[in-house]
């Protein structure tokens, strides 16, 4: 099930239409728009879900560490992220990230695990 929570809008990028900049939870991020059915403006709260996107396949490892973090890496899309599985989904300071290559690994469940995305893809949720 695809958890919803309501983002900050920062930031909407003039050159790459699909790229806006949320605040969620205090947190920071950059996002590619994957659905976005309604004009959206900067300054306003939206329901929104997100998920981590991989291009090619995901690497991830099992961590000891329990300090989640999500860091952008570089200028682009990408992050780092440490959080904990839950329910084919990585928890990180509150925030739900659906990872779909992260299905059937059910074993991680409650574990905290460290991947790269190549990027934070945000649906925006219809009214």
């Amino acid at each position: 099930m695809t958890e919803q929570i309501n983002a900050l809008i920062k930031k909407i990028d003039e050159d790459i239409e699909e790229e806006v900049v949320l605040i969620i939870n205090g947190i920071e991020m950059t996002c590619f728009i994957g659905v976005c059915p309604y004009n959206i403006s900067e300054g306003k709260e939206y329901p929104v879900s997100l998920s981590f996107t991989t291009l090619d396949d995901l690497e991830f490892e099992e961590v000891e560490e329990q300090e989640c973090y999500l860091m952008r890496l570089g200028s682009g899309f990408s992050y780092s992220a440490v959080g904990e599985f839950s329910n084919e989904s990585v928890l990180i300071k509150g925030i739900t990230f659906e990872c779909e290559d992260l299905e059937d690994m059910s074993y991680l469940q409650g574990k905290y695990i460290k991947l790269n995305a190549d990027r934070i893809t945000v649906d925006f949720i219809g009214n």
